[in-house]
Formats: C-alpha cells, sequence, structure tokens
C-alpha cells in the first residue's frame, strides 16, 4: 500500500469541502423557501384578519349596513351615509392595494390575490365607490403601481 501524499490529501480535503458547500447550499435553499411561504401565510392571514374585522363591523353597524343595502336599489344616499360608504370604500381600497403591492412583491400567493382583485372590481361596480376612487387616485393617496393596475381592470 502507498502513502498518500501531500497533494493527494489536499485535493480530497477539497473534494470533501466542495461536497460540504454544496449541502450548505442545498440546506439555505430550503430554509428560504420555507421562510417566503411562512411569509406569504403571515401576509395572507393578516389581509384575511382585516377583511374579517371589516367584514364584522359592517354587520355590526346598522347605520353603514343600511347605506350598502340602499346602494343596489339607486335608493339615494344621505350625506352622512355617503361619508360613512366613503370611509368603507377607501378601506377597501387600501386593503386591495396592500394585496397588490406585497404580490408584487411576491410576498402574497396568487390565489388570495385573485380574490382581493374580485372584491375591488366587484366594488368599483359602484358609482359612489368608482368616485372615493378617482378621488384618491386624483389627489395622490394611491400608490402608482397599483393606480396602473387598478385603472386597467376598471377598463371596460
Amino acid at each position: 500500500m502507498t502513502k498518500l501524499r501531500l497533494s493527494e490529501w489536499a485535493s480530497i480535503a477539497e473534494v470533501i469541502g466542495a461536497i460540504g458547500v454544496v449541502i450548505s447550499l442545498i440546506y439555505v435553499g430550503i430554509q428560504v423557501r420555507d421562510n417566503t411561504d411562512e411569509i406569504r401565510a403571515t401576509n395572507r392571514h393578516q389581509l384575511i384578519g382585516r377583511a374579517h374585522s371589516a367584514t364584522t363591523g359592517i354587520a355590526a353597524n346598522q347605520e353603514i349596513a343600511a347605506a350598502i343595502a340602499k346602494l343596489p336599489t339607486g335608493a339615494e344616499l344621505t350625506p352622512a351615509e355617503q361619508v360613512q360608504f366613503a370611509y368603507f370604500v377607501r378601506s377597501m381600497i387600501y386593503d386591495v392595494q396592500e394585496a397588490f403591492l406585497l404580490r408584487q412583491e411576491e410576498r402574497l400567493d396568487e390565489g388570495y390575490w385573485l380574490t382581493r382583485s374580485a372584491l375591488f372590481s366587484s366594488s368599483m361596480s359602484q358609482d359612489v365607490a368608482r368616485s372615493v376612487y378617482e378621488r384618491d387616485k386624483k389627489i395622490g393617496l394611491l400608490h402608482k403601481d397599483f393606480v396602473f393596475w387598478a385603472d386597467g381592470a376598471l377598463e371596460p
């Protein structure tokens, strides 16, 4: 049996080191993927929590519920109802905008984004809601990327 030279031992050590680096990179990749999945789940959970709070808030508030019930009938909203509904719509728009930005950053999954975009499109079918969106857009309260998407989504 021949003795290995120092250069041969160095070559073996390089191979072992390279294998260690590959294993480390695989481990880091798995950790990054798991972390990304966890961030998406957390973001989705927070958005769902806000949507739940808004929904239960409407259910518990007779005035805003009455205003929303008037919209499909075409009945005129009182000035107070118009203000209440405008703030409700603004809250929804900001929620959808947040979901849009999270999706843009790849921190929200596509499935949940589709529910938010459908909510936006459905809500904007009301003239009062559309005027709130247009006003907030005009005075610069909305992110430019969101406005670009929203304007496209609202085209006939």
